[in-house]
């Protein structure tokens, strides 16, 4: 990412975290979209817990180098360092954020872009907490986003962790109009395929408000952050039940009933922060919340297996390539230490995709 604005933390990629006096969830705006959210489920759930029982795992037949995506930035830079490891890896999926706020200087993605040729990229297009703000402007900046790269791609993810009000969105009505001017652009640019919903975690009622509503766009996929508890392997549960493979069973569930998107589902953002990376990690960077980088590699492994022997899913990405608090690559010490998952990640693109996976002692 070129230009920084002073709400963004260039070491864990993501805006700082909002204190709580910033979270404007009593604003009568949020509380009547709490509200569409909560009809929205109840009207939705019985056709939704029909659809989960129905639904059945069938492995997938895909090649590894079709279903592995991997992310990159360029936040820390080692840009021809990037591509020769994407190209030792193997790997064809590549996923490329670019924030609206660069849509005027554009010219460094492009040249790394220019870099990659062959590759299947994917644009994630990031809204800031001015988008909501000014929509026309936001439709301005896809635009101009959309018109320099469209020579490299037609895939593009619109918008990042729309359940995260530090991302910019307030509520899940902002969301839905974000990508509703998006839409608009299709009239400009043919053959646009596009991803949404970006829900970050694991929230169905509001991967439903995404999924089932009345605004107007269409999507091509389904883009679903899919983390599962940040120091627990997939097979670790939340509310119960959940883990990993019931999570995907779920979202696909509420995807194959959407009226807003066909019925794929791509997951375009997973990883494990490590620990002793603060402040590179997310989180507290605490042994209770990370895990060392033998367990981050297992984990790897074990999440692209589960996810490819369900048959719910088209694609995984892996963010990122190079970040030291939750990346495949460690750039602290001026060199590029290749991490555990770094080989891991290479192994599943050889083949080890297609073996069931074991769940852990």
């Amino acid at each position: 990412m070129k230009n920084q604005p002073e709400w963004w933390d260039p070491y864990s990629c993501q805006p700082y975290k909002l204190k709580d006096e910033s979270k404007p969830r009593s604003r009568w705006s949020n509380v009547w979209d709490y509200a569409k959210t909560g009809l929205t489920a109840l009207l939705g759930l019985p056709l939704i817990v029909i659809s989960y029982l129905l639904l059945r795992a069938k492995p997938s037949s895909k090649d590894p180098k079709e279903f592995i995506g991997l992310s990159i930035d360029l936040g820390f830079g080692y840009e021809s360092e990037m591509v020769d490891m994407v190209n030792e890896l193997g790997v064809e999926n590549l996923l490329l954020r670019i924030p609206s706020w660069d849509a005027d200087d554009l010219d460094s993605y492009t040249d790394f872009l220019s870099e990659l040729e062959g590759k299947d990229i994917v644009i994630n297009i990031l809204q800031s907490p001015h988008s909501t703000q000014d929509y026309e402007l936001w439709q301005s900046q896809v635009r101009k986003i959309i018109g320099v790269t469209s020579g490299f791609t037609n895939h593009y993810w619109i918008g990042n962790a729309i359940n995260r009000t530090k991302w910019g969105c307030r509520h899940s009505g902002e969301a839905l109009q974000l990508q509703e001017k998006v839409e608009e652009l299709r009239s400009e640019f043919h053959s646009l395929f596009i991803l949404g919903s970006s829900v970050i975690d694991f929230e169905p009622l509001l991967t439903w408000r995404s999924l089932c509503n009345f605004a107007k766009f269409k999507l091509e996929a389904t883009a679903a952050l899919m983390y599962v508890n940040r120091r627990h392997s997939p097979y670790g549960t939340q509310y119960g039940i959940f883990d990993l493979k019931n999570k995907l069973r779920l979202t696909k569930a509420m995807i194959r009933l959407s009226n807003r998107s066909k019925n794929k589902l791509w997951i375009t953002e997973t990883n494990w922060p490590l620990l002793n990376t603060k402040p590179y990690t997310p989180n507290s960077g605490n042994p209770t919340r990370t895990v060392d980088e033998a367990t981050q590699a297992e984990y790897l492994k074990l999440y692209y297996q589960i996810a490819y022997q369900s048959g719910w899913v088209e694609r995984v990405y892996w963010w990122q390539l190079i970040n030291p608090g939750y990346g495949l690559v460690d750039h602290r010490d001026g060199s590029l230490r290749k991490l555990p998952s770094y080989t891991a990640f290479k192994q599943l693109l050889d083949g080890e995709l297609v073996q069931k996976p074991k769940e852990p002692n």
